[in-house]
């Protein structure tokens, strides 16, 4: 089986779902007009769509479909692979690094913290696509495995919510870190602080769960202007994936193409001399078996 990713790339028809195959990305409905033309559609109906995916996959690797319109890896505009999920969803204080970096225990927490973000505002793909908010003066990265839902969940089981992951991605959980913080009785602001435009990159595609048979020992690395500042393993994640799905499915229903941000390792900006980010830096984010995502900081 030849392995493949997919993603959502800019043409001339607007976005459209592709497929990628060893240097080279395809448009779908050039070459398999039954299938749906974005990545949303093909995980609304996953079970059908992924073996007619992996057939066109190993056609193109055999040569058996004509040249088309195909892009060269490094010729190919991305988007964000899912435009949109109907839900971003984000687990917070997930690494025993990051728990160790903030002060904390690095033990699981009796209740698993999660929130959600507004996707069609917060979600972009790579690029010179984060704008920094006027707001903040300490704008933070964090590196996070990506998970792409492909089937309903509700009171899911743990081997249900495993069975329901579609694939991985790259993101970064963008944060102004002095607004999250506040001077009132709740104390934290998490729409301020991590929800605001643009704040949430993904990309530049999605790896499908076939092709990642293990997501709990990956090397997740981070840049920032050539100068790594994140190096760390998914093995350090507290709570894991089918876990999280399961948990959050018990108050919310999780559907196909949905997303979830699985938590941050530790080294953010605060163990970096507080080195903020600000306009014109560039993030390279890498995790094994998935690829790299770049981004490009500018002013709001």
């Amino acid at each position: 089986m030849s392995s493949f990713t997919l993603a959502t790339l800019r043409s001339s028809q607007g976005a459209q779902a592709a497929i990628g195959v060893k240097d080279y990305y395809y448009l779908i409905h050039e070459f398999q007009p039954d299938l749906p033309s974005t990545v949303r559609m093909l995980l609304d109906q996953w079970e059908t769509s992924l073996p007619m995916l992996e057939a066109l996959a190993n056609h193109i690797a055999l040569g058996k479909v004509g040249v088309g319109s195909r892009l060269d890896l490094n010729m190919a505009d991305f988007e964000t692979p899912v435009m949109f999920p109907d839900k971003l969803m984000a687990v917070g204080a997930n690494y025993s690094g990051h728990l160790k970096e903030m002060g904390l225990d690095p033990k699981k927490w009796a209740s698993m913290p999660f929130f959600l973000r507004p996707p069609k505002t917060t979600l972009v793909g790579p690029g010179e696509t984060v704008q920094i908010p006027k707001s903040t003066k300490q704008f933070d990265w964090e590196l996070e495995l990506v998970v792409i839902v492909g089937k309903h969940l509700r009171h899911a089981s743990k081997e249900e919510a495993a069975a329901a992951v579609a694939g991985y991605s790259i993101g970064l959980d963008l944060s102004c870190r002095d607004l999250i913080q506040v001077d009132n009785d709740l104390k934290v602001d998490l729409v301020r602080g991590k929800a605001q435009d643009t704040m949430a990159p993904c990309g530049p595609y999605m790896v499908p769960a076939k092709f990642v048979p293990n997501p709990y020992n990956l090397h997740l690395q981070l840049w920032v202007n050539g100068e790594k500042m994140m190096d760390a393993s998914s093995a350090e994640m507290l709570y894991h994936i089918d876990e999280q799905l399961s948990i959050i499915s018990e108050y919310l229903t999780i559907e196909p193409g949905d997303i979830l941000f699985t938590g941050s390792p530790s080294g953010s900006a605060g163990v970096h001399g507080n080195r903020w980010l600000k306009p014109g830096d560039r993030i390279h984010a890498e995790i094994e078996a998935i690829g790299s995502l770049d981004v490009i900081m500018k002013q709001a």
